[in-house]
């Protein structure tokens, strides 16, 4: 009897992990999106996500002083969270941001969708999480989908734009993995709010340094500028960690393929973008995947 609740609460405790995973990927898909309004209107890279997470940490910040959690940490912890949010967090941004440069967005975007296979081999190495059938066959089923909805022809590609998004992919795979180690022992906002701090000072003092700054744009801006810090950053941080906690690195970077069908979705929703049957079989892959990732 004893085992059998234990049972259920774990199943539970797996779906909910899931479905605040789902959560994070929906609230990510929109990053795009927004992106696109704050470009339009006269916005940079810099500027965008300087205010972004300058927000996020502002709000994160907050909810601690509100439910006046302690902040403090050790030495050790602050210095490991630094080296994720600047050495992977901050760099997965900026490298993808460079591959936009040389390659499509759609080309950068599905080899970026390598790090959930990094992430699975790395959390087997490094955090004894089980290399199951399931997880395998996941795997190749939402890899399979997302090359057929990002899918691109493979010649006449700059080999910088690859090189750009594959170190992308190598990046945020350590960031989950090294995240989902740290959550061990650390509070998921306390942990949001440390790593959002740095990433905000840091994308401030780099605006700074090389005049990437401005504030020439239009007011609509900064309601896209909002969505990417409330939506795709504080949301988004926020469920993704709860899930890591309770379905672990490589589950969670195998379900987070859902982020080109939710973002395919909403710009045929927001943008009257079309959707081609054979991006239909895609999410349709990814989303078997993603099935096979209820329970473990």
């Amino acid at each position: 009897m004893q085992q059998t609740l234990q049972q259920n609460q774990r199943a539970k405790e797996q779906s909910i992990g899931v479905l605040f995973v789902l959560i994070a990927t929906i609230s990510l898909s929109t990053e795009a999106i927004a992106a696109k309004f704050a470009y339009a209107g006269g916005a940079n890279v810099i500027t965008a996500l300087t205010f972004r997470y300058i927000i996020a940490a502002v709000l994160f910040s907050a909810g601690l002083l509100f439910c006046k959690q302690s902040i403090l940490l050790p030495k050790g912890d602050i210095a490991r969270i630094a080296v994720l949010a600047l050495g992977a967090q901050s760099a997965t941004v900026m490298l993808l941001f460079n591959a936009f440069r040389y390659i499509p967005a759609a080309m950068a975007i599905l080899f970026l969708y390598l790090y959930p296979t990094i992430v699975t081999f790395l959390a087997f190495l490094f955090l004894k999480e089980p290399l199951t059938w399931r997880k395998i066959a996941a795997l190749l089923l939402t890899l399979g989908g997302c090359i057929i909805i990002l899918g691109q022809p493979l010649h006449g590609l700059d080999m910088r734009g690859v090189g750009f998004s594959v170190g992308a992919a190598i990046t945020n795979a350590v960031f989950l993995v090294g995240s989902t180690r740290m959550l061990d022992h650390i509070e998921v906002p306390v942990y949001n709010t440390y790593m959002t701090v740095m990433i905000a000072v840091f994308f401030s003092v780099l605006g700074a340094a090389t005049g990437g700054l401005s504030f020439h744009f239009t007011s609509s801006v900064w309601v896209a500028i909002l969505v990417l810090g409330i939506v795709c950053t504080v949301l988004a941080m926020a469920t993704l960690f709860q899930g890591v906690k309770r379905i672990g690195a490589s589950r969670t970077a195998i379900i987070s393929t859902f982020e080109p069908v939710s973002t395919a979705i909403l710009g045929f929703w927001l943008l009257h973008e079309g959707i081609s049957g054979w991006q239909m079989l895609g999410g349709s892959l990814v989303l078997l995947g993603v099935f096979l990732q209820r329970r473990e």
